[in-house]
């Protein structure tokens, strides 16, 4: 007895230090500094599938745990939460959140990634991104996730302009073929409008090209996309009333579908020409549009019948340009509505310029800007006179204290021409016995309806009823929603009617 007592002694003497020390390992021995990184098998999980045919795919992405000590990841989960379209499985863990999950040395776990989305759901987001969020050692990681989530026709960069680290990458309107809904017929290239089209990176009107974009083509354009029509290319955007051609920003559900500076421009180069854009909706961008120098006499561009609004920029911004444009609405943006810079020549009529900008930051610029010199290299004054600058039945207004006019003119304006005939203006720099001024309003609230929620259907004591000049009613009958024009007209791109009711385009 004695005996058997003195060797079970001796086994624990062995066995319980064995015991005790390993649970202290256990609790001490994970790798708890936050300079700690984990690695991914990709930092950005993406899921390159049209799912109103799919419905569902699972994909995967591995963790690895680069230290010579195990880790312990406090959680695990998406940042949309229940919300998020993504689900995650932790290895075998498809709690919403997973808790302490442990990395061996040198080893790696996997989390599989399933999109739960309807399929054939017209209403599913185009573009859908969450992230997964690994918390551990005081600290966070993610990983990207993004799904294309309803069938469109993505125009992705092919083509890179450029080298080193000014490298743009672009894709051509003209490529791609019926996966692109593009067809192609000589020189002549149209978009299909059955699906939306998705722009990733810079797509490019290429030279000696015309893309022609017919009523209901709706191109959504990423983070930072540009739409280009370069020199020798062309752009026939024609729309109608009920269906127009629409730019806008891709993440344009819910809070995002206002926000402005969601991508970039559409840039119609120097030399590019006969550009049309009727009934056309340009929103959420930095510079809606930016018009080169004309090498023509024709037009760079004609607009009609179109809105451009929430730019974080510039709504229409001219180099140069020649532009007419009749039935035009430019609203809310952070700095110039429409800048016409370095000479040009332009006409407007019945159109509407109003800024009544209220997202993050306040505004500094007026609505309108007008300018006829430049600085050449040699820093020598240049003038590039603005050969006319004509405003009739228009409205510059917003919500600045002072001037919606901004002249940038050398030697007082005698290089260059600019007139407004029945307009209605808020300006301290021009009057109603100014030179270029012909039965204007001054400094008067044309008493929009719902301004900062881009209503501009004037109200029924509003001046601009009956004040505008009747001689461009035989040009342009109808306002921008289609209404039949009374004669005397209103000011603006929107008549009035006794029955005036939100018509919504945007």
């Amino acid at each position: 007895m004695k005996r058997i007592y003195i060797l079970l002694l001796a086994i624990l003497s062995i066995v319980l230090p064995n015991i005790l020390f390993t649970s202290c390992v256990e609790d001490e021995d994970f790798a708890t500094d936050s300079s700690i990184n984990l690695k991914f098998s990709s930092d950005t999980l993406s899921f390159d599938t049209i799912f109103t045919t799919v419905g569902s795919i699972t994909k995967q992405i591995r963790v690895f745990n680069p230290e010579n000590s195990p880790i312990k990841i406090d959680r695990i989960t998406l940042g949309g939460g229940n919300s998020s379209y993504f689900r995650l499985n932790v290895d075998g863990d498809t709690s919403l959140v997973a808790k302490d999950i442990e990395i061996a040395a040198k080893d790696s776990i996997f989390i599989f990634v399933r999109v739960e989305l309807e399929p054939n759901n017209q209403n599913n987001p185009l573009l859908i991104q969450d992230s997964i969020i690994l918390s551990f050692n005081d600290k966070e990681q993610y990983v990207q996730l993004m799904a294309y989530g309803q069938d469109a026709y993505f125009h992705k960069p092919s083509h890179v302009l450029g080298n080193g680290d000014n490298q743009i990458p672009y894709s051509l309107v003209n490529e791609g073929g019926t996966d692109c809904g593009v067809d192609v017929s000589g020189n002549n290239v149209t978009w299909r409008t059955d699906k939306p089209h998705v722009i990733l990176g810079t797509c490019v009107v290429d030279s000696a090209f015309t893309l022609n974009l017919q009523s209901g083509t709706n191109i959504y354009m990423a983070s930072g996309a540009d739409f280009w029509v370069y020199t020798g290319g062309s752009l026939q955007a024609q729309g109608t009333t009920n269906a127009p051609v629409k730019f806008t920003s891709l993440r344009h559900q819910d809070r995002y579908s206002d926000i402005p500076g969601q991508w970039g421009k559409i840039w119609f180069w120097a030399g590019s020409m006969d550009n049309v854009l009727d009934n056309v909706v340009i929103k959420n961008a930095f510079n809606g549009i930016q018009v080169d120098s004309c090498v023509t006499n024709n037009p760079t561009i004609h607009i009609s019948n179109s809105f451009i609004q929430n730019c974080s920029n510039v709504g229409l911004y001219s180099q140069g340009a020649t532009i007419e444009a009749e039935n035009l609405i430019i609203q809310n943006t952070g700095n110039y509505s429409l800048a016409l810079t370095i000479g040009g020549s332009y006409r407007f009529i019945n159109c509407t310029f109003a800024n009544y900008w209220f997202y993050d930051t306040s505004r500094k610029r007026a609505t309108v800007f007008m300018n006829d010199w430049y600085e050449s290299i040699g820093h020598e004054i240049q003038i590039r006179p603005i050969t006319r600058a004509e405003f009739y039945n228009t409205v510059i207004y917003g919500t600045l204290a002072g001037d919606e006019i901004e002249f940038d003119l050398i030697d007082d304006g005698i290089h260059s021409n600019y007139s407004f005939d029945h307009c209605l203006l808020k300006t301290s720099s021009l009057n109603s016995s100014s030179a270029n001024i012909s039965n204007c309003i001054f400094n008067i609230d044309p008493l929009f309806a719902d301004p900062t929620n881009n209503d501009l259907h004037p109200m029924e004591n509003s001046p601009l009823i009956d004040a505008g000049n009747g001689v461009w009613n035989s040009l342009i009958a109808f306002d921008i929603y289609g209404v039949l024009r009374n004669d005397p007209p209103t000011i603006g791109a929107v008549e009035y009617t006794a029955t005036n009711q939100i018509r919504q385009r945007l």
